[in-house]
């Protein structure tokens, strides 16, 4: 099984379980970054996560940590990102609070 990219914007072929229900042949590396990151920062195996760091800059993945991370990461998975592309200690804390006041769409369901 080749873990080469058809092309250079395409995810390689060992990454396509953690985006089973997308077509994997269409997601761009760049045009669909926030999705992946999102995606393999939180359910990524190891080699999934050196691959993110080879692909995306640590100020792309500090970036879309400030941006829209905080909203859709788990609070563990969070802190461990943060840490890995060196976030202050005093903005960690500012993103994990945020992320903590965030309303889950789920909390408040009707449950029968």
């Amino acid at each position: 099984m080749s873990t080469q990219p058809k092309t250079i914007n395409q995810l390689p072929s060992n990454l396509y379980r953690f985006f089973w229900e997308y077509d994997q042949q269409c997601l761009d590396i760049h045009q669909h970054c926030e999705l992946i990151m999102a995606r393999i920062m939180e359910r990524g195996d190891w080699w999934a996560m050196v691959w993110l760091r080879k692909v995306y800059s640590e100020e792309k993945i500090r970036n879309f940590l400030f941006k829209k991370g905080w909203k859709v990461l788990p609070p563990r998975e969070l802190n461990y990102w943060a840490f890995v592309v060196g976030v202050s200690e005093r903005q960690k804390r500012e993103l994990l609070q945020k992320a903590k006041n965030t309303d889950p769409v789920w909390r408040n369901r009707i449950v029968h």
